[in-house]
């Protein structure tokens, strides 16, 4: 495991299930993703006895699945997923040791918007770096390389998204949820609109990046209400500030970047 990722999956791990958010030192994170920030925030909103279903589990970064993994042991949630790949075609990016337990972990394969889930059963859904592919990402055709269709030529790649996407997902977060129950939702922001990436095979990847309009999708959706949001900037000089909204950001963009140089964290409870 990388030097940064288990430097996040430990002070996660410190975090775990404390309920309140992280306070991150202006100038922290220098030279890392966000993955600084989501990971820690995340862990600290997981509490005791939940039943979670988080979207995108089988791709999650290392740092943040290891924090769900250990939640189940420690803390002695329920962690059921949804996703388009099957953890079985990517064992080669977990460590030997977590390979039991992600297989263990009930799995719907599936778009979120429609896959068959149980609905009002949930106390917490988790959507951590995800929601910007979900209206992109397809999983891969026979013969591909990676785990999903993406091609190699940026031409070639998806540049609209269904408009309705981010709407769609947070009316299915909230036919999923309880009464009371809770979303964890992280996305890149910046000025907004597709934003094209390289993954760590090279190949093209589309994702939203998020600015006040499409976060307002989120934040303002109907059947929730918000509890908190939390915006980061990544400075030029590679560190990370918090800053107080959207507005802070609209000069920032993920594109032709490896990772977000803004993003947007939430929490939201349903109503």
């Amino acid at each position: 495991m990388q030097t940064q990722t288990q430097a996040n999956l430990d002070a996660g791990l410190a975090l775990l299930g404390q309920g309140a958010s992280p306070t991150f030192e202006d100038g922290f994170g220098c030279g890392a993703s966000e993955r600084c920030i989501e990971t820690l925030w995340a862990a600290s909103h997981l509490q005791a006895g939940e039943r979670i279903l988080d979207i995108g589990f089988t791709m999650s970064s290392l740092d943040y699945l290891g924090v769900l993994l250990e939640a189940r042991r420690r803390l002695g949630v329920v962690i059921e997923a949804a996703d388009i790949i099957q953890p079985d075609k990517v064992l080669g990016r977990y460590p030997d040791a977590w390979a039991a337990d992600i297989l263990a972990t009930p799995l719907t394969i599936g778009d979120v918007r429609t896959a068959p889930l149980p609905l009002g059963a949930y106390d917490l859904v988790t959507c951590i770096s995800t929601i910007e592919h979900i209206g992109f990402d397809a999983p891969a055709r026979e013969g591909q390389k990676g785990a999903f269709d993406r091609p190699e030529d940026e031409a070639a790649a998806p540049s609209e998204r269904d408009p309705a996407a981010t709407r769609d997902v947070m009316a299915r977060f909230a036919a999923l949820l309880r009464p009371g129950g809770r979303a964890l939702i992280s996305t890149p922001m910046g000025r907004g609109g597709p934003a094209t990436v390289r993954d760590s095979l090279g190949l093209v990847a589309r994702q939203w990046e998020y600015e006040a309009e499409s976060w307002r999708e989120i934040a303002e959706a109907p059947g929730f209400e918000p509890m908190e949001q939390r915006f980061f900037r990544r400075r030029d000089d590679g560190c990370w500030s918090e800053v107080t909204g959207p507005a802070d950001l609209a000069d920032r963009s993920s594109h032709q970047r490896p990772h977000a140089h803004g993003c947007a964290l939430a929490v939201l409870k349903r109503v």
